[in-house]
C-alpha cells in the first residue's frame, strides 16, 4: 500500500480533526470538462444532486477560459482525452496557475499511462471509464472534498486520513470506508497482512485519525530487539536494573502517554513479553525493569503482523488471551497481487516522489513499462514496487524511464535482486581457491561496496540508500557504523534521517 503525496509520509504533530460519518458529504464548487456532451450533463446533474455547484467546458481552453474569469473552484475533474488541448496539458496549466485548486483526472480503461502521469502532476486520484455506477462518480468527489477540508484544517506536514492510501480496488475502497469508521474508536487494532503492504502507514492513518491525534505516534519493531532489550523499549527500566542501565529511562508505553504505540512484527515476541504485554492492555500500567512500582499510561494500542497469529496461537507460538486482547477490531491489508489494477496508479505516485527527491527531471515510463510492471507478482508488495521504481528512476538516463531501467543494478558482483537467470549463472562462474577462502572477509567487502555504491547515489541520506538496497534505515545505520565506513560520509548520511 502506498499514501497521497500531500505529507502523509510525515505526518507528526498533526491537529485534532473532527470526526465525521463517511456517508457525508462536504460540497464544493467543481469544473467538469468533458468533450461528450450527454456523459458532461450527466455527471453534472449527478454532483449537482449531490449538493455541489457545478460549471461544465468541453475543452481544455473552454476550461482554461471560464477559470481566468472565475478562479474560486475547488476541484476540476478532467478528462484525459479532449479536443483543442488535451486534459494532461490541462492538469499542468491549472497547477501552475491555480495551485489551490484540487484535480481529478478521468480516463479509459486503456490510457494507464496518462493516469501515471495525471498522478505526477498532482491530481488527487483518477477515475476510470465506463464508471460503475453514480456512487462512484460521487464518492470519488465526497472523498476528494473530504480530503480538501482536513487539509484546511491541519498543518500541511501533518496531513494523513483513509484517503492517503492510493488505490482504487474494491478491496481499498472497503479498507478506506472501514479505517475512516473504526480510526475514532478505542480498542485495540491488529494489522495483518505480507510485508510492503502498508502496515505501518495504517497505523498512522488511524492515529492521524483519532481524538489521540494531538498526543504523540511511537513505533517500535519488536523483531529487531533481543528479548530483554525490547522489554526495556517498550516498558523502560531502572538504574542499576541491568549492565548499561546507568541511568533510569521512561518505555515507550509512557513516552506515548495520550497517543498511541504502534507494535510492528507483534507475533516475534517472547512468551515472557508477550505475558508482560498482556498485563499492560488488561491493567494499563507498567512496570519497568527492575521496578517495584507500577506506573498508569493512557495510549492506545496498533499492532502488526505478517504472521497467522491464529495458526500460532494454535500450534503454541503465542498466546491465545493476549491475541484475543489485541484482535479487538482486525483490519486485513490485501497484497499488491490482488489489485493489480491500482499499480499504474502506485507507480506513478512512486515515480514523482522519487523524482522530486533525487532532483531528476524523470516525467513518466515508456510504453510497456506499464504492461511489465502489471505482469509482475510482486512478492514484496507496495514497498517491493517503490524500491523497483526509485531505482529506475536512478538508472534513468532520460526523462522517460525505458524497460532496461526496471531491471538496473547497481555495477558489482551478482546478487539478491538480480533475476534467477543470472544468479544461477553467477553461482555457476564461482570458483573457489584450492587452498580455501575467506567467506567472511569477501561477503564483508561485497557488502561494504554495495553501501557505499548506495550511499553515493543517494548523496549520503541512510533513508534513500536503504530503500536502495531492500533492507530498513536501522539496520543500514547499524551496518554503516559495523563496518567503519569514513566519519564524514555517516555525518553526511545521519542528516538524511529517517525521513
Amino acid at each position: 500500500m502506498a499514501n497521497n503525496e500531500r505529507g502523509a509520509e510525515r505526518p507528526e504533530g498533526a491537529a485534532r480533526t473532527e470526526t465525521r460519518p463517511a456517508a457525508e458529504v462536504t460540497s464544493g464548487k467543481l469544473l467538469i470538462v468533458e468533450d461528450e456532451e450527454g456523459l458532461r450533463e450527466a455527471l453534472a446533474a449527478i454532483l449537482e444532486g449531490a449538493g455541489h455547484r457545478v460549471e461544465t467546458a468541453p475543452d481544455g481552453l473552454a476550461a482554461l477560459e471560464l477559470l481566468a474569469h472565475d478562479p474560486q473552484f475547488d476541484l476540476v475533474i478532467a478528462d484525459l482525452r479532449l479536443p483543442r488541448m488535451d486534459g494532461l496539458e490541462l492538469l499542468r496549466q491549472v497547477r501552475h496557475f491555480y495551485p489551490d485548486i484540487d484535480l481529478l483526472a478521468m480516463t479509459a480503461y486503456d490510457s494507464w499511462e496518462s493516469a501515471v502521469e495525471a498522478m505526477r502532476l498532482g491530481a488527487y486520484n483518477y477515475l476510470r471509464k465506463p464508471f460503475r455506477d453514480n456512487d462512484e462518480v460521487r464518492q470519488a468527489v465526497a472523498n476528494a472534498m473530504r480530503v480538501r477540508r482536513f487539509r484546511a484544517q491541519s498543518a500541511p506536514e501533518a496531513f494523513a486520513s483513509s484517503d492517503a492510501l492510493i488505490g482504487n480496488a474494491l478491496e481499498m475502497v472497503h479498507i478506506k470506508d472501514l479505517l475512516r469508521r473504526i480510526a475514532p474508536l478505542e480498542g485495540t487494532m491488529l494489522l495483518t497482512g505480507e510485508s510492503g503492504t502498508g502496515k505501518s502507514l495504517v497505523a498512522k492513518i488511524i492515529h492521524y485519525g483519532s481524538p489521540r491525534s494531538q498526543g504523540p505516534f511511537v513505533t517500535i519493531s519488536c523483531g529487531e530487539f533481543a528479548e530483554s532489550l525490547l522489554e526495556s523499549e517498550l516498558f523502560g527500566h531502572v538504574r542499576g536494573s541491568f549492565t548499561g542501565a546507568v541511568a533510569d529511562k521512561k518505555g515507550l508505553f509512557e513516552v506515548a502517554e495520550g497517543g498511541t504505540v504502534f507494535l510492528d512484527e507483534v507475533g516475534e515476541m517472547s512468551p515472557q513479553t508477550q505475558v508482560r504485554l498482556l498485563h499492560v492492555l488488561e491493567e494499563r500500567e507498567v512496570r519497568p525493569v527492575g521496578a517495584t512500582k507500577t506506573v498508569k499510561v493512557d495510549v492506545r494500542l496498533v499492532a502488526a503482523t505478517n504472521r497467522d497469529l491464529a495458526a500460532d496461537v494454535k500450534d503454541g507460538r503465542f498466546r491465545a488471551d493476549l491475541y484475543y486482547r489485541l484482535n479487538v477490531i482486525p483490519v486485513h491489508l490485501p497484497p499488491l497481487r490482488e489489485r493489480r489494477d491500482d499499480i499504474p496508479l502506485l507507480a506513478g505516485h512512486f515515480l514523482a516522489r522519487a523524482a522530486r527527491r533525487m532532483g531528476k527531471e524523470v516525467t513518466g515510463f515508456s510504453s510497456g513499462v506499464i504492461q511489465i510492471l502489471m505482469s509482475r507478482n510482486w512478492p514484496g508488495n507496495t514497498r517491493e514496487l517503490e524500491n523497483a521504481i526509485q531505482r529506475a528512476v536512478v538508472f534513468c538516463r532520460g526523462p522517460i524511464i525505458e524497460v532496461a531501467d526496471l531491471d538496473a543494478r547497481p555495477v558489482g558482483p551478482a546478487g539478491a535482486g538480480a533475476p534467477a537467470a543470472e544468479q544461477a549463472e553467477a553461482v555457476a562462474r564461482v570458483e573457489i581457491p584450492s587452498d580455501g577462502m575467506d567467506l567472511d572477509g569477501q561477503l564483508s567487502g561485497m557488502e561494504e561496496r554495495y553501501i557505499r555504491r548506495a550511499l553515493e547515489l543517494s548523496e549520503g541520506s541512510i533513508t534513500r540508500a536503504a530503500r536502495l538496497l531492500g533492507t530498513t534505515f536501522r539496520s543500514l545505520r547499524y551496518r554503516i557504523r559495523k563496518l567503519g565506513i569514513g566519519t564524514q560520509e555517516r555525518k553526511n548520511s545521519e542528516q538524511g534521517g529517517e525521513g
